[in-house]
């Protein structure tokens, strides 16, 4: 039971991720999943897909997390519990052990992907830098909640599983941000604050950590309307704008702090 996904490989050393951009379910999963479509939507991260355009390295994964779950270690990708999903009954049936199986090689053949992406950069580059890009719900009471700013901040940057080393290229990246505005105003830009970093950027940096950094990008969902599904294009191009004039910041900034490293 295969993932469906995009790869792009453009050279560099930065790759652009959308491991929740994803809507499909297989047609085997369809007959036993309780969830329509809107549920599925609310919890998935649509269109930031179309944030990692960026013309760098990019993998978008177009099945949604309810079939898999590629930020989640294994024995919880598949959400068998409401517990795991936002308190969701996600299955009218559970999944068998044979189509678990399959979910289970289908979530390690995505992570041979993803290696072989760092791996050929560190190889060609000496180093990499992943754009993490998620988005996140802010009015989860009803459409009509106001945002709770101090809590939910516009982009929040996930950072916890990076070695110490990248604190430097981190600060950098968060500082141009801020000096950004987005429809006129300044960019509420926290790190750590509403998620600090999920599973894969947990094993990435257990495996490569010495040699590159995630960055995990969470833009909360003012670009959409987040119980409908409908999004804002413009508001989406001016956020892909903002990373893609990063690029070449963050590489400059590798190389002040690192060199050849």
């Amino acid at each position: 039971m295969e993932i469906e996904y995009v790869l792009e490989e453009k050279g560099g050393p930065v790759l652009a991720l959308a491991i929740h951009d994803g809507h499909q379910i297989a047609p085997q999963l369809s007959p036993i999943m309780s969830l329509s479509e809107s549920e599925r939507l609310r919890e998935e991260d649509p269109y930031t897909g179309m944030l990692t355009d960026l013309d760098t390295n990019r993998l978008i994964i177009k099945t949604s997390r309810f079939q898999v779950d590629l930020n989640r270690p294994i024995q919880d990708s598949v959400y068998l519990r409401p517990d795991q999903a936002w308190g969701l009954n996600v299955w009218k049936q559970p999944p068998t052990k044979t189509i678990l199986a399959q979910l289970k090689q289908s979530y390690h053949y995505i992570q041979k992907v993803l290696s072989g992406m760092i791996e050929k950069s560190i190889q060609q580059n000496g180093y990499f830098i992943i754009y993490d890009i998620h988005s996140y719900n802010a009015k989860r009471s009803g459409p009509d909640e106001t945002v709770d700013t101090y809590a939910n901040p516009e982009i929040n940057i996930g950072t916890i599983n990076n070695k110490g080393i990248w604190r430097p290229l981190i600060d950098s990246f968060v500082k141009y941000l801020k000096e950004h505005n987005i429809n006129e105003n300044q960019i509420d830009v926290r790190e750590n604050v509403k998620f600090s970093g999920g599973y894969l950027s947990k094993w990435v940096t257990s495996k490569y950590g010495q040699k590159g950094c995630v960055l995990s990008i969470e833009f909360r969902k003012d670009f959409m309307n987040e119980w409908t599904g409908t999004p804002n294009l413009d508001h989406i191009k001016s956020l892909k704008k903002l990373l893609r004039s990063s690029v070449s910041y963050i590489k400059n900034s590798y190389q002040s702090h690192y060199g050849s490293k």
